[in-house]
């Protein structure tokens, strides 16, 4: 409520005395308060004010009575918007679910299975399981800075172009790259994607494009190993595709410069762990964050089992981890496992 409050509110760094400092912060912050209240609503807490100025000042009962039903109705009003917007948020949440694929999608030699969770009522996470022209399959997972509705509309609109993209192209780097000819200069200040494409052949054979993402994470079945894989590439949005303009034929820009792709070859066991920065920010009641290094022992102890035994394993470590912490970023894990 505080950081609410506090945007915008002036600074009283340059008062020495802590008293005179303390009166000028709860004035500002009472000023900060008044100013969310819309004109009419700004009104009424006037008039219930001086209701309670008059019962103070002349022992006035229905003066007090009256201050009281105002602020009381003002109350109600407040509660009233805040539940229609609760509900409507609730809407677009069950919007935002429906437009992930069920975990019953089968990808040929694989098992597949994932976990989203947001820190509020939508978030700016994204998994979505994709056809190439090619009959392989596009697992992408995504992340749009920051939280909330304005982060989830992006999502809709990174994830609704991707789809189409992916109709013309088998390239997950040639993907990138149109997605953010797409977006650039549309994405509001401070504001960009960080995202993975992981192409999975029906042979083992897997190839990875990455744009400012967390690296996945490979576990061999055969030595119980793990390696990071983490080819270079930005966030979408960060920069133009070419230089000229987009669907120039010019040279190319820094953005599709940095892209690299990696290729690898699973075998049956291995397990590939996709995940969002959430996943590793995740901290408990004395801010420590999860890690890296944890999360790749956390996967890897694990490994032997079904993807919904390692799913469950990593939610409970997440959640005994937090001590019941609130989640601080949306949280999202993708687990591919092959099985030929």
């Amino acid at each position: 409520m505080y950081e609410f409050y506090a945007r915008g509110l002036k600074s009283v760094e340059g008062e020495r005395k802590g008293i005179k400092r303390s009166i000028k912060f709860v004035w500002h912050l009472f000023v900060a308060f008044l100013l969310k209240l819309t004109p009419p609503r700004r009104l009424m807490y006037a008039i219930a004010f001086v209701f309670i100025i008059v019962a103070m000042s002349e022992s006035k009962a229905v003066s007090a009575v009256y201050s009281f039903i105002i602020i009381t109705f003002l109350l109600a009003m407040e509660l009233a918007d805040k539940l229609i917007t609760k509900d409507e948020l609730s809407v677009a949440r069950d919007i935002q679910l429906s437009l992930q694929p069920t975990n019953d999608v089968i990808i040929p030699g694989y098992d597949l299975i994932a976990h989203s969770e947001a820190a509020k009522q939508v978030g700016g996470d994204y998994y979505d399981i994709l056809n190439l022209p090619d009959c392989s399959k596009l697992a992408v997972i995504g992340d749009v800075s920051g939280k909330g509705i304005s982060s989830a509309l992006y999502v809709v609109k990174m994830q609704t172009a991707l789809q189409l993209f992916a109709t013309e192209t088998n390239d997950p780097r040639e993907l990138l790259i149109r997605l953010n000819s797409h977006v650039y200069g549309q994405l509001k200040r401070n504001y960009f994607l960080s995202i993975l494409l992981v192409k999975l052949c029906s042979d083992g054979n897997v190839e990875l494009c990455r744009a400012g993402h967390p690296p996945a994470l490979l576990c061999r079945a055969v030595d119980n190993s793990i390696s990071w894989l983490k080819p270079n590439g930005i966030a979408v949005g960060m920069a133009p595709s070419f230089n000229g303009g987009i669907g120039s034929e010019q040279s190319n820009t820094f953005f599709s410069n940095s892209l690299e792709m990696q290729s690898i070859q699973m075998n049956q066991g291995d397990v590939l762990f996709l995940f969002t920065d959430g996943v590793i920010e995740s901290v408990d009641t004395d801010w420590k964050e999860y890690g890296l290094d944890r999360i790749a022992e956390l996967v890897k102890h694990c490994v032997g089992g079904t993807v919904e035994q390692m799913r469950q394993h990593i939610n409970t470590e997440l959640s005994i981890h937090r001590a019941g912490a609130d989640l601080r970023d949306d949280t999202t894990f993708v687990l591919l496992k092959r099985t030929s």
